[in-house]
């Protein structure tokens, strides 16, 4: 068959797929216009543009909206029958391209799916759809006198969905009530091939809550979730301390971390690169440490009174009111106004364990001694985690620059993984890491993989299998490194 039949197969083929969806969906929700498409193939990395979106082949044809879990059972069974790949996408504010179609086929978008279906103010539990904007669920739950119990600091456009798909390990509400896997009570599942399945803690099928939580949607489809939630605190205080010294700041936040009596709602380091790009203005000295608090007021005020002595003792200088409410109005934006002092953002996000925060931010300091603009950012999470964030901020004068500091990130990134550490945030980008240092891991999850999707259908290129062979990479890194310090020279 030539090579114009087969496209007009193709196309006949696209046609009937979207006639058939159009029987249980509204048209409207069905598109393939080409501006759409482009608008939901990316995330606010960017990477698909220079990994992805000039390779033809990878194009989707379809973004489609399902509005409930029924459209969306429906949707992925004929999916499955056309053989289509289903690239599922929530708010797409997750990076790394961890919503970016792989092998062309079906966006299906989860931002229809935006409805609280129960408030139990008994029982402390919500039930919504997976595709509700963190933002509109605390919204609703205000009216009960309810928040979420942890949430990310993308708060505003992000949606449930994608804290459950990227582990919900780190945010808001995770050092003091526990993270995502600590809170969710149940989901409703839709398989590839479009069965759809009640999953709770007690659940003895083939997924648990575990298998699902972090696995970026390679199983299948989260369509709804009850969880539990908190009863709104009547207080809520920001504090924030800055320091000479790293080793100051990070004992400072250490501290506030493990005061049982006293456990933040949110906890942030930062350097002063970070807070210089991040905000407007910022205040003196090289490192601050952030602490929300939230509970009764008396609890608030200890709280913020342990917090004041204990900087006291390490010479911390605090930061005044007005910066800590532009902090704090601020939080969700925080990372992304990074961007603006750049062409290209570049950054890579760790998890690092409490015992090693001194030895990463030392290999981080030598590491990135060759001279382009970085900054630093921690929040922490439960359990003796925390997420590192660095930034390089590259002006793409030189692609030198660019592809340089991405390979500074990967030597950083191969020396965490190294000392027992992992990568926050994977993705397609960062799956070759995830199968280079967890191999057992990653076999376990192919096998599930194969046994729920045996067509490869489902976010494929995430976690079980990458486009980009390490040593090819490392080559890559090897050679930009060199042409890097090269640049630096001249």
């Amino acid at each position: 068959m030539n090579e114009a039949k087969i496209d007009e197969k193709e196309e006949i083929g696209k046609t009937q797929f979207t006639k058939d969806v159009e029987e249980f969906m509204p048209s409207p929700h069905v598109s393939t216009d080409i501006y759409e498409i482009e608008a939901t193939s990316g995330d606010l990395s960017l990477l698909s543009k220079y990994h992805y979106k000039f390779k033809e082949e990878y194009r989707a044809t379809h973004v489609i909206r399902p509005g409930n879990t029924e459209e969306l059972s429906k949707l992925m069974q004929k999916c499955d029958e056309y053989s289509l790949p289903m690239t599922l996408r929530a708010a797409g504010t997750s990076c790394y391209s961890a919503s970016t179609p792989t092998k062309g086929g079906v966006i299906i978008d989860f931002r229809r799916m935006n409805k609280v279906h129960n408030i139990d103010k008994e029982k402390m539990v919500v039930k919504c759809d997976a595709g509700i904007s963190w933002q509109k669920l605390m919204e609703e739950l205000l009216e009960y006198g309810l928040a979420p119990k942890c949430y990310p600091t993308s708060y505003r456009a992000s949606c449930v969905s994608g804290f459950v798909a990227t582990s919900g390990k780190v945010g808001v509400g995770v050092l003091k009530n526990g993270s995502m896997k600590d809170i969710l009570r149940s989901i409703v599942f839709v398989k590839p091939d479009g069965s759809t399945e009640t999953i709770t803690r007690e659940s003895q099928g083939d997924l648990s809550l575990d298998d699902v939580i972090g696995s970026f949607g390679i199983f299948g489809a989260v369509a709804e979730v009850e969880m539990e939630v908190t009863s709104l605190k009547t207080s809520l205080e920001m504090v924030g301390y800055s320091f000479h010294t790293f080793k100051m700041a990070i004992e400072f936040f250490r501290t506030l971390k493990n005061s049982d009596a006293s456990k933040p709602l949110f906890l942030s380091l930062s350097d002063k690169h970070f807070e210089k790009y991040a905000h407007w203005t910022f205040p003196s000295r090289d490192y601050f440490v952030y602490a929300v608090y939230s509970d009764d007021p008396s609890a608030t005020s200890q709280s913020v009174s342990f917090a004041k002595e204990t900087a006291s003792k390490l010479d911390g200088l605090s930061v005044e009111e007005w910066y800590l409410k532009e902090k704090w109005r601020d939080m969700a934006d925080t990372e992304l106004n990074v961007g603006r002092w750049c062409e290209n953002l570049i950054f890579q996000e760790y998890m690092v364990s409490d015992g090693r925060i001194e030895d990463f931010y030392n290999f981080y300091t030598e590491t990135s001694k060759e001279k382009y603009r970085h900054a630093f950012y921690m929040m922490s999470g439960a359990k003796g985690e925390n997420r590192v964030k660095l930034f390089g901020l590259s002006n793409i004068k030189d692609s030198r620059e660019f592809f340089g500091i991405k390979a500074v990130f990967n030597d950083i990134t191969k020396n965490n993984y190294e000392n027992g550490d992992s990568l926050y945030t994977l993705g397609v980008v960062n799956t070759f890491y995830f199968l280079k240092y967890n191999p057992e891991k990653a076999a376990a999850l192919l096998a599930m993989k194969n046994k729920l999707d045996p067509k490869d259908l489902v976010n494929s290129y995430r976690l079980v299998k990458a486009k980009m062979r390490t040593w090819r990479m490392g080559l890559l890194f090897w050679i930009a490194k060199r042409l890097f310090k090269t640049m630096k020279t001249i």
